[in-house]
């Protein structure tokens, strides 16, 4: 908001000119002078031996020609073919049904969900009980 419509806001409110006057004040911005107008990378300095230095900015880069930055910008790969591929991969995505429930248990109990052991089931063999006791028997004889 601008001031005049919060003097205008106060005026219909009825308030006091005071509470208007105890605004903040701004400061006077001090001036130092032709110095301001140099950038900082491009000051002279005096170093530590007196001598004195121009401080050079390593991070500007060199200047390029239209020529140039149009063969850079035509070499350049564009990824938006496999970025929207990789995209609809992932929005084809379908979880089944048993790892979504695995997935929502997990969430609702915030710690790990062990899996159910079924109860194992007793296995059939070829043999029956009587050519287990007659093996033992030839076994036990040799």
């Amino acid at each position: 908001m601008s001031t005049s419509l919060v003097r205008k806001s106060l005026d219909i409110l009825g308030c006091d000119d005071d509470y208007v006057k105890r605004g903040r004040k701004k400061r006077a911005k001090k001036s130092e002078g032709v110095l301001d107008l140099i950038p900082a990378n491009q000051r002279i300095h005096n170093n530590k031996k007196g001598k004195k230095e121009q401080n050079i900015c390593p991070s500007r880069s060199k200047k390029i020609g239209i020529k140039e930055a149009k063969l850079r910008l035509s070499t350049k790969i564009d990824e938006t073919d496999k970025n929207i591929e990789r995209l609809l991969l992932l929005s084809g995505n379908r979880i089944d049904p048993e790892t979504s429930e695995k997935l929502l248990k997990r969430a609702l109990k915030r710690r790990y969900v062990l899996k159910e052991t079924e109860p194992a089931e007793s296995e059939q063999t070829a043999f029956t009980e009587e050519d287990f006791k007659q093996f033992e028997k030839e076994y036990q004889v040799a």
